[in-house]
């Protein structure tokens, strides 16, 4: 059988849908809110996953839904290598061409999914939240919003769990949607525009909680910059985690994220335990077949309604000699990383710095691109690419080893990526930055700042704070202020090792 596709008339939005699913498990709303950018034209929504896959570590455990026990079925081995295995039962790599996905592999795959990627790294940094490292749903249906021609398709794949495909399984999602898409089924405060982000959230604190106090973040500096004069580095991001009490929802927080820092590649995901809101502005990569897309975004201005000093910006972004050697820097890392997966000959850079303006900030951009080799799956070629380096720093892995040394908590999704993997091999992933947990009544938020060889570390600490200005607006709080909590504090560890210089800085 074929994939049923609908078109669908309704009055629903992303946000109101996912309203209504609230109550449902699984639910994921990959939200695109820069409606101008060809890489983010569709939001997507999804719920009810037949499968759901959580590792810790190589502790994998399988929840499929269409058992009537709760009991998770556990396998030993590496994550990357165990979901490119169930992919491979899904696949529906015959039917019609789709620019979106014909149901997927929907999730998030944090950070530490590295060690699976570079088994020689080491994992010293404690995971206090005790989060899977990665969560990932199947999904056998789903709602496709296109923002460009402003239509809603229904996607309905008929799959079943052990990979059979059945009428009777596709018109059954196809109802269910049908019936969340009623006309006249709005939930009430999403009839008044302004009316999903009008109540402020309910915070305990003024102040956000750290795990590092100033005074050990600069240090931590220090420590990288001694790496780099010592010739083992030429940069390395480095991040503090913020967290900040209260009584709301990792819904609510996504809500607020998208008021007041609005996204191409824009995320929320119900993950059972805890939630995870998303306003990242970075595409990882795009796969459509053979052909893969990354698009590391360096430097930052931001916009300014008087059109003259706008311009201004602009000019002295692109003419930035730091700005431009990161960037630099960074495309030619991903490059190399695509050289590893491609085709002999196929990773070209069709676009270098680029400049692309955003509703509240503009960026330089460059585009990476090339053509998968037959043999690597969309999942390998994930995997090989992973973590992306615009988060790291360069060299990738001395970077990796650096950032477990001078970070004493876990990033969890922070730095790694959300998205999907499509059955029909359509596939993208966002870098998961500008993401909060939310969990046991907190949001917990990691920021970062590249460090060179000529960064001052004072400015650098306050560089991290700057970026969480959309968590605090959202939430309320104190702009540019935090305490340590005593339960994470303390210094990072003593560096074995000093460092050198940089042409670059990682954002």
């Amino acid at each position: 059988m074929r994939p049923l596709i609908q078109e669908i008339q309704t009055a629903h939005t992303p946000e109101s849908l996912v309203e209504n699913l609230r109550g449902a498990a699984g639910v994921v709303l990959l939200r695109s809110a820069l409606f101008d950018s060809r890489q983010a034209r569709y939001s997507l929504v999804a719920a009810k996953p037949f499968l759901t896959f959580r590792s810790f570590g190589s502790r994998c455990e399988v929840f499929n839904a269409q058992l009537s026990t709760d009991n998770a079925q556990l396998q030993f081995g590496n994550p990357w290598h165990l979901l490119d295995a169930l992919m491979s039962r899904y696949e529906l790599l015959d039917e019609i061409d789709s620019p979106f996905p014909l149901g997927g592999a929907f999730g998030y795959w944090g950070y530490d999914l590295k060690n699976f990627t570079e088994p020689k790294l080491p994992r010293r940094a404690a995971n206090d939240l005790e989060l899977p490292d990665c969560h990932v749903g199947f999904y056998d249906s789903l709602v496709v919003f296109d923002h460009h021609l402003d239509k809603v398709s229904l996607i309905s794949t008929g799959l079943n769990a052990d990979g059979s495909r059945t009428e009777s399984r596709a018109n059954e999602q196809l109802n269910f949607w049908q019936t969340q898409l009623l006309i006249n089924d709005l939930p009430p405060r999403y009839k008044d525009v302004e009316g999903s982000h009008s109540q402020p959230l309910s915070v305990s604190a003024v102040k956000p909680i750290s795990n590092f106090n100033r005074a050990d973040f600069i240090a931590a500096v220090e420590r990288v910059q001694r790496y780099i004069r010592a010739g083992d580095i030429y940069q390395v991001n480095l991040s503090q985690r913020l967290t900040a009490q209260g009584e709301f929802s990792g819904w609510e927080l996504f809500q607020k994220l998208a008021a007041v820092s609005p996204a191409p590649f824009a995320a929320f995901l119900d993950c059972g335990d805890f939630e995870i809101a998303s306003s990242s502005p970075e595409q990882f990569m795009r796969l459509s077949g053979s052909h893969i897309v990354t698009r590391p975004i360096k430097g930052t201005r931001p916009r300014d309604a008087d059109v003259t000093r706008d311009a201004q910006l602009a000019y002295e972004l692109q003419t930035s000699a730091k700005e431009l050697a990161e960037l630099v820097m960074i495309t030619d890392l991903l490059r190399n990383d695509l050289g590893k997966i491609c085709e002999y000959g196929s990773v070209q850079v069709p676009e270098l710095a680029k400049l692309e303006k955003f509703a509240q900030v503009q960026h330089l951009v460059s585009t990476v691109e090339g053509r998968l080799r037959r043999d690597i799956t969309h999942f390998a070629a994930f995997a090989a690419c992973f973590p992306g380096g615009s988060i790291t720093g360069a060299p990738k892995f001395r970077a990796m080893e650096i950032i477990d040394e001078l970070e004493p908590i876990s990033r969890g999704p922070y730095c790694g990526a959300i998205g999907y993997l499509g059955f029909n091999r359509e596939s993208q992933l966002n870098i998961a930055i500008r993401t909060a947990i939310c969990q046991h009544g907190g949001a917990h938020f990691n920021v970062g700042a590249g460090i060179v060889a000529d960064s001052n570390p004072a400015a650098e600490y306050e560089e991290t704070l700057a970026k969480a200005r959309g968590f605090f607006a959202a939430l309320n709080l104190e702009n540019g202020s935090t305490r340590v909590s005593r339960a994470t504090a303390g210094g990072a560890p003593e560096a074995s090792k000093s460092t050198i210089s940089a042409a670059a800085k990682i954002i």
